[in-house]
């Protein structure tokens, strides 16, 4: 309920507005900023201030949303992006059609790693729920992973058990419901690689779902170096093709400048297919646990302005 409150009062907002394509800033009931634009085709909030949303979500420690124990903190903090491979053959919003799921990882203060999967420079970025704007759709989240799960090869879209292997069905099934478990569970297999669970957070756990994402996040810190070099993974479930105008994407992003022609590329590509301009924002990733992500837009990287 607070979520259609809050976005019906940044409609009214956005509506008097003389600039339909900026952000508009809107306290939520605990205080805390919302991010959202008017409805339009135009574009995303500009380079720098997306930059800005993007650290500020990266530092948000948060363990709920707006007070509310069923809203877990990935609806509303950190950074939720997708690691993509530049393919003139394919519009990079398209999930596989042979996939059952769509994997993204996620970045926050206390859930770094220093590598993106498969070794993959650039990708694009998702809006939290809680703050992308009222014309998007919201693919269902389904799990996470502390560590890449290897999800193409479970069942129960990528959340279940990869066959043969009883230790990779999900979390709470196992009886594993809290970090110190979880990381039990890690210590005992050797192979970690796509063998360890998931833990559930699907919308229907409600308050359960909250606590079993803050257990997953403080196991991914207890990992050590393997965790950290190995990036984490949410799932998704799959959305139909074709959607970039009423999917959630924030921006595009690049890690280095082998990623920057790619982005450059998906930029470009995202313009001509939904009319929409989003930003290229670079991400340098931390290469010790002790550093922090750094989210820049580069003015001169961009491959179009507007």
């Amino acid at each position: 309920m607070n979520r259609i409150v809050v976005l019906l009062i940044a409609l009214v907002v956005a509506g008097c507005a003389s600039h339909e394509d900026a952000p508009v800033n809107v306290s939520g009931f605990d205080g805390q900023a919302v991010e959202s634009r008017a409805v339009n085709t135009v574009g995303a909030a500009s380079g720098p201030v997306t930059a800005q949303y993007l650290t500020e979500r990266y530092l948000n420690k948060a363990n709920m949303c707006r007070n509310n124990p069923s809203a877990p903190a990935f609806l509303c903090s950190g950074v939720l992006l997708r690691a993509t491979q530049h393919s003139t053959q394919f519009h990079f919003w398209n999930p596989n059609p042979a996939a059952t799921g769509v994997s993204f990882s996620y970045l926050r203060a206390d859930a770094k790693f220093s590598k993106l999967v498969f070794g993959y420079n650039n990708g694009f970025i998702f809006y939290p729920v809680f703050y992308a704007p009222v014309d998007k759709v919201d693919p269902e989240i389904l799990c996470f992973f502390p560590v890449d799960g290897g999800t193409d090869n479970r069942g129960e879209q990528g959340c279940g058990e990869r066959p043969g292997y009883p230790s990779s069905r999900e979390c709470q099934s196992q009886g594993i419901n809290t970090a110190a478990q979880y990381i039990a569970h890690y210590n005992s297999i050797p192979s970690k690689y796509s063998l360890l669970c998931g833990f559930n957070v699907r919308d229907s756990l409600n308050q359960g779902a909250t606590t079993a994402f803050n257990e997953a996040i403080k196991a991914q810190g207890m990992g050590g170096t393997f965790a950290f070099n190995t990036q984490n993974e949410f799932r998704l479930a799959k959305w139909a093709q074709n959607m970039g105008k009423t999917l959630p994407v924030e921006a595009v992003f690049y890690i280095n400048d082998v990623g920057k022609a790619g982005a450059q590329y998906d930029q470009r590509d995202f313009k001509t297919q939904t009319g929409i301009w989003i930003p290229m924002i670079r991400i340098t990733l931390p290469q010790t646990t002790t550093a922090n992500v750094i989210f820049q837009f580069i003015p001169d990287d961009q491959a179009i302005s507007s």
